[in-house]
């Protein structure tokens, strides 16, 4: 709860069992209430003082839900390109909270050695489209599907990763179950890995266009390293370096460091209630009369 404060979404009491892995959250909810940590509002969870994110969670929702059918026919036409193994909703979207006119944010699984051949072609396709199309289709994130091991073990991609929607491929549960360190933080991941199960499968052989381009990876990933380092050579090389992920595996690019921003806000929460970051916190024994 303290997480997902960051961002003003209060969850639900069914949210919050899942992710924390409990069966019956009622009596943990009911002491959180009790000790005044949170607050019980509508169906939501909000931290005490704070009933009124209850709106902004229900104003967003409505934001999303208009903005989720034309993100879902973006879902497939991804789903249907040459060398996309999985996709994964992944975002505000993911959680049904959007701004109006709002992104839909993509994880793509893909055939190994198509990393940036994926992505040139999508960004080549991305140009062609009015703002409005384009927004529905930011693939920020592609990784190869013989390298589904993430390599930031932190609060933010252990959320993203519990919350991700998978839409299409089996991968999807593999990639969940390759990185059972998110369980630090999320400790009922294996809801997220069944409901990764559960989603439509369209699984496809490698398409006849693998050992082409396999070929020009290579020299797509260069062209990219090229661009990324001359457009922002104003940020230092360990910034640059993980802002923008550059492996034959693994494609991303966050220049405005967002999740360094929720890291950095869910530490300063955790911090005001002298909750250790890394640990869910035990939570105090009550009055008897509470």
């Amino acid at each position: 709860m303290l997480y997902f404060d960051v961002f003003r979404h209060p969850l639900r009491p069914a949210e919050v069992g899942w992710m924390a892995g409990l069966a019956d959250p009622g009596p943990t909810i009911a002491a959180a209430v009790a000790l005044g940590l949170v607050e019980a509002r509508d169906g939501y969870l909000p931290r005490a003082g704070k009933s009124a994110d209850v709106t902004r969670r229900r104003e967003r929702a409505a934001h999303a839900e208009r903005i989720w059918p034309a993100a879902m026919r973006a879902a497939r036409v991804l789903a249907g390109l040459p060398f996309v193994r999985g996709v994964m909703l992944t975002g505000g979207l993911s959680k049904l909270s959007a701004e109006p006119g709002g992104d839909a944010d993509f994880l793509l699984l893909v055939e190994p050695g198509c990393v940036w051949t994926t992505k040139s072609a999508l960004q080549v396709a991305r140009r062609a489209m009015p703002e409005a199309v384009r927004r529905l289709f930011c693939t920020n994130y592609l990784l190869a599907t013989d390298a589904l091991a993430l390599d930031d073990h932190d609060v933010f991609t252990a959320f993203e990763l519990a919350t991700a929607l998978p839409l299409s491929g089996s991968i999807c549960a593999d990639f969940l179950r390759a990185n059972p360190w998110a369980r630090t933080w999320v400790p009922g991941l294996d809801h997220a890995v069944q409901r990764a199960k559960d989603a439509p499968q369209r699984d496809r052989g490698p398409s006849r266009l693998t050992p082409l381009a396999r070929r020009l990876d290579p020299a797509m990933q260069q062209r990219w390293d090229t661009l990324w380092n001359e457009k922002y050579g104003w940020l230092d090389d360990d910034t640059r370096a993980r802002r923008f992920k550059r492996s034959a595996v693994r494609a991303t690019n966050h220049l405005h460091d967002f999740r360094g921003f929720v890291i950095d806000s869910y530490v300063a929460k955790c911090a005001e209630l002298g909750v250790d970051p890394l640990q869910a916190p035990t939570m105090p024994a009550l009055a008897p009369d509470a």
